[in-house]
C-alpha cells in the first residue's frame, strides 16, 4: 500500500493549473491542487458548497446569486441522522425523502445531534418545586451541531450496507477494506441563536421550537472533509466573531490562511477578495487552515482546531490524526471502537487530549499483542460511521469504551 507522503509527492512532482473560478458553483475535484494549493482549494470548495442550492436537484443553483438568503448546497445533503436509523433500516435511495434544508426547520430534534451537556445552559429545571429534564433540549442548547455527507459518500454508505452495525462488522470479518470513492465529502455544521440584528453578519437558518416560537440561528463553524487525498483533504471556517462570544474560549491555534494572506502573515484574520465574498454574510468567515498531511517536514505533528467544535481540546487538535482513528474490530463477540481522546492524563474534560502526528500500528493491536496482529480495522477516515445501529433482528454488544463523535 503507498502511503499518504507517497501521493503527496507524486501531486507535488505535478504542480497544479490554476484554479477555476469561472464557475465557482461547481465542486472541484482536483488532488494535485488540495495537495499544493490547499489555502486556496479549501475557499473553492467553501464558494461550492456554500452556493444556493435548488431544493429539488439538491445541487447548486447556477442562476442564483452567492449569498441569497436560502439553503445551501451541503444542508441538502443527506443528514446523518437520515443514514443511520434505529433498526440498522435500509435508508433508501438518495432521491427518497424530501430534502433537508428548510429555512423554517420543524423537524429541529431529527436534524440535530444530540446536544452535549456543555451546550446546554440547564439540563433540568424546576416545575412545581420539583427537578425534570427539559422537555425541548435543542431549543434550551447554546449551540447545535449536525453531519452530512454528500451522494459519493452516501451510495458508498448504502451500497455496502454500512449504514448499519452488521454490515459494517461483516466488512471485518469478510476481510472488505473501507474505501470511500474519490469525491466523497462530509461537513460538520454548528449553530447558535443569534439576534436579528446580527443575521447580516451569518449565514443563517429558522428553528420552529416545541412551544410554537421561532428561534434564529446563525452558522458559527463548518468543518469541509472532502476524498480528494487518500487521507482525505481537511479544512475548517469559523465566523469572524466567534473569540469575542461570551462562552468563547478563543482561538488556541493561530489560523493560517495562505490564500486570503497571500501578501501578509498567514493568520491576517482576513476574507479573500475577488471570489464572490464581498458584500454576501461569506465575508464574514475566516478559514482557521487545512490539512493534508500528519507532519510537518521535521516531523513536528501538524494540528488543526475550530473553537467551536474542537472545544477544550484545541491545543491537542489534528482532523486527520483524529479520524484516523475510525476504526472497527470484533472482540469476544462485540462491537470494538477505538477511543477518540487520549485519556491517559485522566478522564475528566479538563485532562482530555487528541491524538496528534502520524498514526501508530499499535492503535490498532489490543494491548499485549505483538504489532502485526492487527486488531482494529480503520473506515477510512470516517467516524460518523460510529453512529450505525445493529439490525433489529440481532444485537451486537457496543463497545463502552468510545466516547463522543468529534
Amino acid at each position: 500500500m503507498r502511503t499518504a507522503a507517497f501521493w503527496l509527492a507524486m501531486f507535488a512532482s505535478h504542480p497544479a493549473a490554476a484554479l477555476d473560478w469561472t464557475r465557482p458553483w461547481a465542486e472541484p475535484q482536483d488532488a494535485a491542487a488540495a495537495a499544493a494549493r490547499s489555502d486556496e482549494y479549501a475557499w473553492r470548495l467553501f464558494v461550492a458548497l456554500d452556493w444556493p442550492a435548488d431544493p429539488a436537484a439538491r445541487t447548486a443553483d447556477p442562476t442564483a446569486s452567492f449569498g441569497a438568503d436560502r439553503p445551501v448546497v451541503w444542508e441538502t445533503w443527506q443528514n446523518t441522522s437520515d443514514v443511520y436509523l434505529d433498526g440498522g433500516t435500509d435508508p433508501g435511495p438518495w432521491t427518497a425523502g424530501a430534502p433537508a434544508g428548510r429555512r423554517l426547520e420543524r423537524a429541529a430534534a431529527h436534524r440535530f445531534a444530540a446536544a452535549a451537556l456543555s451546550d446546554l445552559a440547564n439540563t433540568r429545571h424546576v416545575v412545581g418545586g420539583v427537578m425534570v429534564p427539559l422537555e425541548d433540549p435543542v431549543a434550551s442548547a447554546s449551540r447545535l451541531t449536525e453531519i452530512r455527507m454528500n451522494r459519493a459518500a452516501f451510495d458508498y454508505i448504502r451500497g455496502h450496507e454500512l449504514y448499519n452495525l452488521d454490515g459494517q462488522l461483516e466488512s471485518v470479518t469478510g476481510g472488505r477494506p473501507v474505501e470511500f470513492p474519490m469525491g466523497a465529502k462530509e461537513v460538520k455544521a454548528k449553530w447558535r441563536p443569534i439576534d436579528a440584528a446580527e443575521r447580516s453578519r451569518y449565514h443563517t437558518m429558522e428553528v420552529l421550537a416545541a412551544d410554537g416560537s421561532t428561534r434564529l440561528y446563525g452558522l458559527t463553524a463548518l468543518h469541509i472533509v472532502s476524498k480528494d487525498l487518500p487521507t482525505w483533504f481537511w479544512a475548517t471556517f469559523e465566523q469572524v466573531e466567534n473569540p469575542a462570544l461570551a462562552d468563547s474560549e478563543g482561538w488556541r491555534l493561530p489560523s493560517h490562511d495562505g490564500f486570503a494572506c497571500h501578501d501578509a502573515a498567514p493568520d491576517c484574520n482576513r476574507a479573500p477578495r475577488g471570489i464572490g465574498l464581498d458584500g454576501t454574510v461569506w465575508q464574514h468567515y475566516r478559514l482557521r487552515g487545512t490539512l493534508t498531511r500528519y507532519a510537518d517536514a521535521q516531523q513536528h505533528p501538524l494540528m488543526l482546531a475550530n473553537s467551536e467544535l474542537e472545544r477544550g481540546f484545541q491545543e491537542s487538535a489534528s482532523c486527520m490524526t483524529c479520524h484516523a482513528r475510525a476504526a472497527l474490530a470484533i472482540v469476544a463477540g462485540a462491537a470494538l471502537r477505538l477511543p477518540i481522546f487520549d485519556t491517559s492524563g485522566g478522564e475528566s474534560p479538563r485532562a482530555r487530549r487528541g491524538f496528534v502526528g502520524p498514526p501508530s500500528a499499535e492503535w490498532f493491536t489490543l494491548p499485549g499483542a505483538v504489532p502485526t496482529a492487527r486488531v482494529f480495522h480503520r473506515q477510512d477516515f470516517v467516524w460518523s460511521l460510529s453512529q450505525a445501529k445493529p439490525r433489529a433482528e440481532r444485537q451486537w454488544t457496543p463497545n463502552t469504551e468510545q466516547r463522543g463523535i468529534p
